[in-house]
């Protein structure tokens, strides 16, 4: 039984401790070597346009991809990095220690927070902050807390997930691998906009390339047909926006078409 004052992650954190196998991905002072060094180069170069007063969205642009509107990918995490989260994942599902779900619809995976990686995670959150802030300035003018986790897909699992939004103001997604085919990521509208039900892309997986996109993004994992697929997910959280009245109180607009059969939800939509 865990001690009473304990949460059962913070219980579950301390019992794996000595069992961890890559030290260096608990590291919050060693996040800087699971980096890609393209993304490093992105970091400094917003910095100098912040000592030189440039502007930082133009600078982003340069360095990341709109693969639609609001939606940008970049490299973030090294090869070395994916293999040791994607071994570190697997290890732990190996000790018999209770494992909560991610969120509400994925059945498999893990929350990293709660097996020790939340300082070191809060740390890669302080370095895609600047990247966020620059793209979306008002939902990620200022990331202070962040729930991260594992997702993942395998033919004889979880094959994919409905069409959904996320419970964050900025979402970050990259792939870790491991081999695998088809597990694409189709996206939609922004929840309450007239086009929320209308495709806008479907994107293609690249290990240890990152997607960050709004929270309020329709999306869902189109299903894997061979393999196995882990991916991070940091759902980012703003909280000054959170408290603004103006947030809870979004408008809902009716829609200007039929939806796209790919953007529509069986689980979460009313029709």
């Amino acid at each position: 039984p865990f001690a009473r004052g304990y949460s059962t992650a913070t219980q579950v954190a301390e019992k794996y401790t000595p069992l961890r196998k890559h030290a260096t991905l608990f590291s919050p002072a060693r996040v800087d070597e699971l980096l890609h060094p393209e993304f490093l180069a992105m970091l400094q170069s917003l910095d100098a346009a912040d000592l030189m007063g440039t502007d930082p969205a133009a600078v982003i642009k340069g360095w990341v991809t709109e693969e639609a509107a609001e939606i940008y990918s970049f490299p973030l995490l090294t090869e070395k990095a994916c293999d040791m989260l994607c071994d570190e994942v697997e290890h732990f599902q190996t000790t018999g220690l209770p494992a909560r779900r991610p969120n509400s619809m994925n059945n498999y995976g893990i929350i990293l927070n709660e097996i020790g990686l939340k300082e070191a995670l809060s740390v890669l959150q302080s370095s895609i902050a600047p990247v966020a802030r620059a793209l979306f300035p008002v939902e990620g003018q200022s990331l202070d807390d962040h729930h991260s986790f594992v997702v993942s897909y395998k033919p004889s699992e979880d094959k994919g997930l409905d069409m959904h939004t996320d419970d964050s103001d900025c979402t970050l997604n990259v792939c870790l691998g491991k081999e695998f085919e088809a597990a694409g990521l189709t996206f939609c509208g922004n929840a309450g906009a007239p086009e929320h039900r209308l495709q806008s892309i479907q994107y293609s997986h690249a290990r240890g390339r990152a997607l960050l996109h709004l929270g309020r993004r329709r999306h869902g994992a189109d299903d894997i047909t061979e393999g196995h697929r882990l991916n991070l997910i940091m759902w980012n959280y703003n909280a000054e926006l959170r408290r603004d009245p103006k947030f809870r109180a979004r408008p809902f607009f009716v829609e200007k078409s039929r939806p796209d059969p790919v953007c529509v939800s069986f689980t979460h939509d009313r029709d």
